[in-house]
């Protein structure tokens, strides 16, 4: 079963009902799972296939999403905010890593290395629960282009 079909059915489990539209936005993320995604380019793309697609469609089928942790979103300086694919962490192949995010094109690559093995010992009275580190900046491709 491919990422997309392992979504869609997460979500029928969950009691949500399968709508074409729906599928190509997460068929859309699992494509571009290496890269955040405005909500305007879903709506472009989406609006190829089924050209009667409304905002409202997009932003719902975002706000399901986010809740149910199958995307991630992030704030970009240039606009509104960018969704990605949410990493597969129960997928063997993706152990605990974080990104580099291009904000000029949002991509991303993924850095192996955890910076928190070296705060926590710097973190007195603190316990950790979670984290995330980001780092942001541009790519090769986007480095010499006017931001």
């Amino acid at each position: 079963m491919d990422r997309s079909e392992e979504i869609l059915q997460q979500l029928k489990q969950a009691g949500y009902k399968f709508t074409g539209k729906r599928k190509e936005i997460i068929d859309i993320f699992v494509e571009n799972r290496d890269k955040y995604l405005a909500a305007k380019d879903l709506y472009e793309r989406v609006k190829q296939k089924h050209p009667n697609v409304s905002y409202d469609t997009i932003y719902r089928t975002l706000s399901l999403l986010l809740d149910k942790e199958i995307i991630e979103k992030m704030e970009f300086n240039d606009e509104a905010s960018k969704f990605r694919l949410s990493c597969d962490h129960d997928d063997p192949r993706h152990h605990h890593h974080h990104h580099l995010v291009c904000l000029g094109c949002g991509s991303t690559s993924i850095v192996a290395e955890c910076p928190m093995e070296f705060l926590q010992e710097k973190l007195d009275n603190f316990t950790v629960t979670n984290h995330r580190f980001e780092i942001q900046g541009y790519c090769s491709s986007c480095a010499g282009t006017p931001q």
